[in-house]
């Protein structure tokens, strides 16, 4: 079986593929804000008529905005912290890109429609993005890509933290239909308290964070 190809961090190809990776984040961003389209004049003959007409969609876009800087953050830190890429973490990287340019599309969606459907498919993409880029991470370490392979501890951690949004989101999926979509996306608010909670105790367990070799997770801790 043939070895394969290992772009190293002082390399082009390295470059190039991170080159890539932060120019769809970039993307993403931008086309946020083509979500908030409202232009009529009715909806901009006073600031209440503005925020009727456009509120949801600017709630939409703030949330959005938030999330996909998060992710990007998050993919800087553990593509910083690799000594090297493949072709396979490569093509895992893309997966992860594909789900932070459906952003956009679900976004849309989730402002300008008051139904369970929107916030179905929006919870969807960000917790599949995150999943995907945390293992995206766990097998850059497991291809011997990072300064030093995380800990069995370290990488069981890793996955709990990371394990925290994607729950949150997949979670307001049936609490959308079963109450109401504006309370599912309430519920995303818990994140604020989990995560700094699973960070707490994941340090009374005295595990380190493991940022020097497995990065930041997709719900932005470092």
């Amino acid at each position: 079986m043939p070895e394969q190809r290992v772009y190293r961090k002082d390399g082009v190809e390295f470059a190039r593929a991170v080159t890539f990776f932060d120019a769809i984040f970039a993307f993403a961003v931008t086309l946020l804000i083509t979500t908030v389209d409202n232009f009529e004049p009715d909806a901009w003959s006073s600031p209440s008529a503005m925020w009727s007409a456009n509120g949801s969609s600017l709630t939409a876009f703030a949330i959005s905005f938030v999330v996909v800087v998060r992710f990007w953050r998050a993919s800087h830190s553990a593509v910083a912290a690799l000594t090297a890429l493949n072709p396979r973490i490569i093509a895992l990287n893309c997966l992860v890109m594909f789900g932070v340019v459906l952003i956009p599309f679900a976004t849309e969606a989730l402002g300008k429609l008051d139904l369970p459907l929107p916030v179905a498919v929006y919870a969807a993409v960000i917790a599949g993005t995150s999943l995907a880029h945390r293992y995206m991470e766990d097998q850059a370490y497991q291809a011997g890509l990072g300064t030093r392979a995380p800990t069995a501890a370290e990488r069981r951690w890793k996955w709990i933290e990371g394990a925290v949004l994607p729950a949150v989101f997949l979670g307001s999926i049936p609490i959308a239909y079963l109450v109401a979509p504006n309370v599912a996306e309430l519920s995303w608010l818990s994140l604020l308290v989990l995560i700094p909670v699973v960070e707490r105790i994941r340090r009374r367990a005295d595990v380190p964070t493991g940022s020097r070799t497995t990065g930041s997770d997709p719900d932005g801790g470092e």
